[in-house]
């Protein structure tokens, strides 16, 4: 190893790294629900999607993947095996616009998914304790709004391709 990787602590890095964690614990909640949402065919990310179908505020499928936090071509990944299981069809509105809707089949799957919800969050709920739970959801919050902030902060920096420093 050369001097300078040999001054890095890596296993510093790994303990103290916020995106490690928050990867680490995303990969393990998912696997918790997706225990859960097995039994109906699905897995969490499809749950989630449909749930947010079901909601019905979404003016755009642009609108769901922002909510989800996913580019278009994710949510078109996401969305093309819920139409063959005959779960959503795809609604026509003003201009080219294209709003995934549930059929009557995707609105019982929904009706189930909330039902084995139920049953994952209590039990995370369960370990955590409400004060537990309150303070993971406002942490992480916390963290995707200084992640937010930075961004933002990110873009603003960036000089326009007219602006020569």
């Amino acid at each position: 190893m050369t001097p300078a990787l040999n001054d890095i602590d890596f296993a510093d890095m790994g303990r103290t790294c916020l995106g490690h964690a928050a990867r680490r614990t995303a990969n393990l909640l998912t696997r918790h629900y997706n225990r859960h949402m097995a039994a109906l065919g699905l897995e969490l990310t499809q749950a989630q999607l449909l749930a947010v179908i079901a909601d019905g505020t979404a003016p755009s499928a642009s609108a769901i993947a922002r909510y989800l936090g996913i580019d278009r071509s994710t949510l078109a990944r996401n969305l093309r095996p819920l139409e063959a299981a005959g779960l959503i069809r795809r609604r026509e509105t003003k201009g080219r616009t294209v709003l995934p809707i549930l059929t009557p089949a995707g609105e019982q799957k929904v009706v189930e998914i909330h039902q084995r919800w139920l049953a994952a969050q209590a039990e995370l709920s369960a370990m955590l304790g409400p004060e537990g739970a309150d303070a993971v959801r406002s942490h992480m919050s916390a963290l995707r709004k200084a992640v937010h902030i930075l961004e933002d902060n990110d873009r603003t920096a960036v000089p326009s391709p007219s602006r020569r420093d």
